[in-house]
């Protein structure tokens, strides 16, 4: 992980040195170990280093081949072997001792805007081609490399992280109104693939790249799931094995310099899978252990505590495990993340935060987690709805009670299944419409009452319109794989925003060999049985684990998992540090959004136990009242 900036004066005029170097040491937690600028006249690049690869330890960035063509990358390329097979057929000369910037450079120089194309791994990186003076951006297909950026008509800027955004004096600080209503929600987080909290600020979408000179800019999607490309192969085991290899490479690549990642491990499969396979690889290289960091349950009968400790049975393992009544030694860690962050979202991760903490004690550089392999390999519920709309009612039966079986713990109903699924599947384009705008209609009072946002604030940023414009997005899919498409498409992928972001404040690179490009396009393009068959999530992800995980784990059954223990033990240890946390007296700060004496009254029924409101969390508003107060003067409402 590195963190890079950028500034194209668009009107000619030279960079400052200093403004840039500012925005470069705004992301010294993301990039610790080295910083260097370059400028020349109108163009000016940063580079924060974190040496999570032998391979970065070599990277003098911003770099250059020849002296025209610039780089500033936060990269990591896979398939190396092809990708210089493929380079060397085009006449490049690739050194034996490349690093991943290099070969970025040298697929530019043979493939020019095209070089996206040829690319797998984690990346946003900038290029400045002083031959055509323009700038080409690029971020990496699944958007895990963050890249945010400022246009005008006089200056581009882009960063890692807002922060150094903000260290630029010519970046305007008008904070967006409506993300907060967004924060105050919760679900509204999804609601586009662009917005901060900052209204000229923006996030670059994933498979996304551009091109921008003096004069103009062009954006465009140079990768997307196709749903219409299918899998087929002749067994159940064949189906699974191919799933190992493409999920062994995707493990293999992200254990890159061994020494330096480790592995969260939670209860789930996803996480026990990708340690599985770590740990093999490890042996098998000759390296040390694998650490694992695995939040528990101070309840030795809680169910993920005991799968996690079914896992750790497993050898070439170095567990760490952190119980919920532990957290006093992390609280001053914890509390700089929710003072200085730029997005009162990063401050809802108690379990990840704290997995974070403890790996960079370690002194690791690097974390692999399991985010997100629920949506990569598993439907969910909606094929109940395809499998009723072809005709295969016995077929939605056998699977509605296999699902209510697995998801127990849930209370989930085999006969509300069937139903639900069954009236959207017959149900006319007309009753769906309908039936759509009423329940908009509903969940916009509840979100306004839930919330406490006040009527003004409501009315003043559309609320309304801000939830229709989520729930928009659920668009109607004619096939299972275009609904397995639209689940992975844009707005669970702010979730792996947020881990990036958290990862990135206490020097931690996240990795995610779920969102590997080659796991998602294998695992779209199956059968629905290889999916969700029979009661069983995931099956082709459980079968291919045999030999690898314990049964115990590998046919686990989803359980509640610890994130409310952990949330409430990390709210505990931090209010017995801040003053003034049981009177309420913070939400004072958000009297413009916030509807202060219905939240002052729902607060106090908080602490002392009368009358609670379920929908009622203080540390959602205190968060929220933290990051308010510590923004500069000039930004302030009025």
């Amino acid at each position: 992980m590195s963190g890079i900036v950028g500034i194209f004066n668009r009107d000619g005029a030279p960079v400052d040195r200093d403004i840039l170097g500012r925005m470069t040491d705004a992301m010294i937690r993301r990039g610790p170990d080295a910083q260097r600028v370059w400028t020349d006249g109108p163009v000016g690049f940063g580079h924060a280093a974190l040496f999570t690869t032998l391979e970065a330890e070599r990277e003098n960035q911003p770099a250059t081949l020849d002296g025209q063509v610039w780089i500033t990358a936060d990269a990591r390329i896979d398939e190396w072997d092809h990708l210089r097979r493929t380079l060397a057929a085009k006449g490049r000369d690739i050194p034996g001792d490349v690093t991943d910037v290099e070969l970025i450079l040298h697929a530019y120089h043979a493939w020019g805007e095209d070089c996206v194309d040829h690319l797998i791994g984690d990346f946003a990186f900038a290029i400045w081609d002083a031959r055509q003076g323009r700038l080409f951006c690029a971020r990496d297909h699944m958007g895990v490399k963050p890249f945010y950026y400022y246009l005008s008509d006089r200056l581009f800027a882009f960063a890692s992280d807002v922060g150094a955004l903000l260290a630029n004096p010519q970046v305007p600080q008008r904070i967006n109104e409506g993300r907060i209503a967004d924060y105050l929600v919760g679900y509204l987080e999804g609601i586009d693939r662009t917005s901060t909290f900052y209204q000229e600020i923006y996030r670059f979408p994933q498979a996304q790249c551009r091109v921008i000179d003096r004069e103009r800019h062009t954006d465009r999607t140079y990768w997307a799931l196709d749903p219409t490309k299918e899998i087929r192969l002749g067994s159940d085991d064949e189906y699974a094995a191919a799933f190992l290899e493409v999920f062994t490479e995707a493990v293999r690549a992200r254990l890159r310099t061994p020494g330096r990642a480790g592995s969260m491990l939670s209860g789930g499969l996803d996480s026990s899978s990708i340690v599985g396979v770590a740990r093999n690889l490890l042996r098998e290289g000759g390296h040390g252990p694998l650490h694992t960091f695995s939040a528990v349950s101070i309840d030795e009968e809680n169910i993920e505590t005991q799968i996690i400790r079914a896992a750790l049975q497993m050898d070439h393992l170095d567990p760490h495990l952190l119980r919920s009544d532990e957290l006093d030694g992390l609280v001053g860690d914890y509390e700089s993340l929710y003072r200085e962050t730029h997005d009162p979202f990063d401050t809802t991760m108690a379990i990840p935060q704290a997995m974070y903490i403890l790996a960079r004690r370690q002194g690791l550089k690097a974390l692999l987690d399991g985010v997100p392999g629920d949506n990569v390999v598993s439907l969910g519920f909606n094929y109940l709805t395809f499998l009723f709309r072809h005709g295969q009612w016995a077929t939605a039966v056998s699977e509605a009670f296999g699902l209510s079986k697995l998801y127990h713990r849930w209370d989930l109903s085999p006969w509300e299944l069937l139903l639900t699924h069954s009236k959207a599947a017959v149900a006319p384009n007309w009753w769906r419409t309908f039936r759509m705008k009423t329940t908009q209609e509903r969940r916009i009072e509840r979100a306004r009452q839930t919330a406490y946002i006040s009527q003004t604030f409501a009315s003043k940023i559309d609320l309304a319109g801000r939830i229709r414009m989520y729930e928009d997005q659920q668009k109607t899919t004619r096939t299972m794989r275009e609904d397995h498409v639209r689940r992975l498409d844009h707005r669970y992928l702010v979730g792996v925003e947020r881990y990036g972001r958290v990862a990135a404040h206490y020097s931690i690179e996240p990795r995610h060999p779920y969102l590997d490009k080659r796991v998602i396009e294998y695992c779209i393009g199956l059968d629905w049985k290889q999916k969700d068959y029979r009661g069983w999530s995931k099956v082709v992800n459980r079968r291919a684990m045999g030999g690898i995980l314990p049964d115990e784990v590998r046919w686990s059954t989803p359980r509640y998992n610890l994130s409310n223990e952990f949330w409430n033990a990390r709210f505990v240890a931090i209010k017995a540090r801040v003053g003034g946390f049981e009177t309420g007296d913070f939400l004072d700060e958000l009297g413009c959004f916030v509807q202060v004496l219905r939240a002052r009254e729902a607060h106090h029924h908080y602490f002392t136990a009368i009358n609670g409101d379920n929908d009622f969390d203080p540390w959602v508003f205190f968060s929220l009242a933290s990051w308010f107060k510590h923004r500069p003067l000039e930004i302030k409402l009025t």
